[in-house]
């Protein structure tokens, strides 16, 4: 049995660690914020969880259609609000925390 054991160890190119190659990759670029939404440069504002977030495209295209609905069916508010598309999720990121500053939350989520 112990043969066995050694043979696939030799076969396997590792017994006790990772290779560089098999080694899990560093932070993801597009990690989740949470169960709704990828991290990226959209930054949108969540009207239901009253949130700023900096979304990838496809949150910010889920925004845009969920508030496209809303408006069709004449809401009394509106699930969220694209704003602005950035060139980084850094610059998205710096963005929202100045907003959340202002304090200027609940305009984004109702019709004029």
């Amino acid at each position: 049995m112990k043969l066995v054991l050694i043979g696939l160890c030799f076969i396997s190119s590792s017994c006790f660690g990772q290779t560089v190659a098999e080694a899990p990759p560093g932070p993801k670029s597009d990690y989740q914020i949470d169960w709704k939404y990828k991290a990226g440069e959209y930054l949108i504002f969540d009207c239901e969880r009253s949130h700023f977030a900096c979304v990838n495209s496809d949150g910010d295209d889920n925004c845009r259609e969920e508030r496209n609905f809303a408006m069709e069916k004449r809401a009394s508010s509106y699930p969220c609000a694209p704003l602005k598309k950035f060139i980084d999720k850094k610059s998205c990121v710096e963005k929202s925390y100045q907003l959340v500053d202002l304090n200027a939350l609940k305009r984004f989520c109702y019709p004029k």
